[in-house]
C-alpha cells in the first residue's frame, strides 16, 4: 500500500452514499397495496412491497431508509413493540404511517406516543392516505410530525499527540459496523486531518466549498460529497494547501450539522486541537463532547480548561473523559486517581499504552478497535456511554424524533 496514497480495501468503496427513496410500504392485502401504488404515484414516488412491518424491519436493516416510510400491523401481536425494533433500524428523519386491522383508541395512542406520525385503520382510501403522506411530508395538517434526529459527538484532544483521531476513527466504526449505526465521520482539521488516511480512503473534497457556501449545502451535496468506507460510515474530510487562508461564512457550521443530522444517527466530529469558529461551533452544540487526554501535567491541566467551557446558552453540556495512554510511564507515571482528583470529574473510558497495537494498524490500514482485546472494549464502553442503548431498550424512548 502506497503510505501517502491509500488503495481502498474490499470492504471500502470510495463512493457516495447512496440516496434515500422518497417513499416505500410494505402491506398485506391486495386493496391496501393498490391504494398506496396509485397515492405514491401522485403524492410520493416510492415502491410497494408484500410484507408487514415485521419484513419491513428485516428489509431496513441492510438498506437505506426512506423518507416516508408505511407499514402494516395487522395480525402483529405485539405492534408498539414492533416499532420500537423498526425505530432502531431506521435513519433518522424518516416519517413512519402505520396501517392496521385494529380501531381501538388505546392502540391509536400508543403508536403516537411511540412517534409514528399517523395511524389508519383499514380498509384505505384514496382521501386518507393522501392527507396522510401530506403531513408525513411536511405539510399544513396540523398532526406533528415524530422525527428523530443524529447526535453530534464532539472529540477534542487536550493537547497533540494524545490519540484523539484515533479514538475518533474507531469510535465511529464501531457505532457502524458493531451497533449497526449510519454514522458521519467530519474531520474538522481541513489542513492536516488524518481521518481518511487512517481509513484508507481518499479524502473528499467538497468540504470547504460546503463551508464557504452555505446556500449549497443539501442531502444530494453530501451525498456527493462524503466518501464512503463501507455502507455504514461515511468520512467528511478534506486536504487543502497548507498555506491556504479558509474563510467560512457564520451559519454554514449549523448549515452543515443540521443536513448531517438527518441522514445520519451519529456525527462523529474530529476537532483540531486550536480553537477556530468552524471547530468551536460545533464544540458548542455538539450532543456530547469528549476531552481527549494522556497522564501528563500539560494534558490534565488544558483538559480542565476545555471541560470549563460552556454549552449553547450557558447550559451544562454532557462531557466524557477518555483517558488514553494509561501505563506509559510505567511505575513514575501519574495514577489515574490522581487524574481524576485533579479534573475533579469521573474518567469515562480509560485506553492501555498499546503501541504495537496502533502501528500495524497503521501499517495495514487497519481498524484497531475490530482486532478485539483491551482497546475493542475500552471503545464499546465509550460508545455504550454515548448510545445509553441499554437504557433506551429499558425505557422505550420515543424513537421517531
Amino acid at each position: 500500500m502506497d503510505l501517502l496514497n491509500p488503495t481502498s480495501p474490499t470492504e471500502t468503496t470510495g463512493k457516495a452514499p447512496a440516496g434515500r427513496p422518497a417513499a416505500l410500504a410494505f402491506v398485506n392485502d391486495p386493496n391496501s397495496e393498490e391504494v398506496l401504488k396509485t397515492a405514491f404515484r401522485e403524492e410520493a414516488p416510492g415502491a410497494v412491497l408484500r410484507g408487514d412491518i415485521m419484513k419491513a424491519v428485516q428489509h431496513l436493516s441492510g438498506t437505506r431508509s426512506p423518507r416516508v416510510l408505511v407499514v402494516d400491523i395487522s395480525d402483529v401481536a405485539l405492534p408498539v413493540t414492533e416499532v420500537h425494533q423498526l425505530a432502531d433500524v431506521c435513519e433518522p428523519g424518516v416519517s413512519v404511517i402505520v396501517i392496521g386491522n385494529r380501531d381501538e383508541v388505546g392502540l391509536y395512542r400508543d403508536l403516537l406516543q411511540a412517534g409514528v406520525t399517523e395511524y389508519i385503520v383499514k380498509p384505505l382510501t384514496d382521501s386518507l392516505v393522501a392527507k396522510a403522506l401530506n403531513t408525513a411530508k411536511g405539510g399544513t395538517e396540523p398532526t406533528p410530525i415524530s422525527r428523530k434526529l443524529g447526535k453530534v459527538i464532539g472529540l477534542v484532544g487536550a493537547r497533540g499527540g494524545v490519540g484523539t483521531s484515533t479514538m475518533a476513527v474507531n469510535l465511529a466504526w464501531h457505532l457502524a459496523n458493531r451497533q449497526g449505526r449510519r454514522v458521519a465521520l467530519a474531520d474538522l482539521d481541513l489542513h492536516n486531518g488524518v481521518c481518511s488516511l487512517m481509513l484508507n480512503v481518499p479524502p473528499s473534497s467538497g468540504l470547504r466549498e460546503a463551508l464557504e457556501n452555505p446556500l449549497r449545502i443539501d442531502t444530494l451535496f453530501i451525498e456527493r460529497t462524503m466518501a464512503a468506507y463501507n455502507e455504514r460510515l461515511f468520512v467528511l474530510g478534506d486536504e487543502e494547501p497548507l498555506d491556504a487562508e479558509l474563510l467560512f461564512e457564520d451559519n454554514a457550521v449549523d448549515r452543515l450539522i443540521e443536513v448531517l443530522r438527518e441522514q445520519f444517527h451519529y456525527v462523529v466530529a474530529d476537532l483540531p486541537r486550536l480553537p477556530n469558529p468552524l471547530s468551536r461551533r460545533i464544540f458548542d452544540i455538539a450532543d456530547t463532547r469528549v476531552i481527549v487526554l494522556d497522564p501528563t501535567l500539560q494534558a490534565i491541566r488544558d483538559a480542565a480548561r476545555i471541560a470549563r467551557l460552556p454549552g449553547v446558552d450557558g447550559r451544562e453540556p454532557h462531557q466524557l473523559t477518555v483517558l488514553n495512554r494509561v501505563g506509559e510511564g510505567g511505575r513514575r507515571a501519574i495514577k489515574t486517581e490522581e487524574v481524576t482528583g485533579s479534573l475533579n470529574r469521573r474518567i469515562h473510558c480509560q485506553i492501555p499504552f498499546q503501541p504495537a497495537l496502533f502501528a500495524t494498524a497503521a501499517m495495514r490500514g487497519a481498524i484497531a478497535a475490530e482486532a478485539g482485546g483491551n482497546f475493542a472494549e475500552a471503545t464499546a464502553a465509550l460508545a455504550t456511554e454515548i448510545s445509553g442503548q441499554a437504557i433506551e431498550k429499558r425505557s422505550r424512548w420515543r424513537l421517531f424524533r
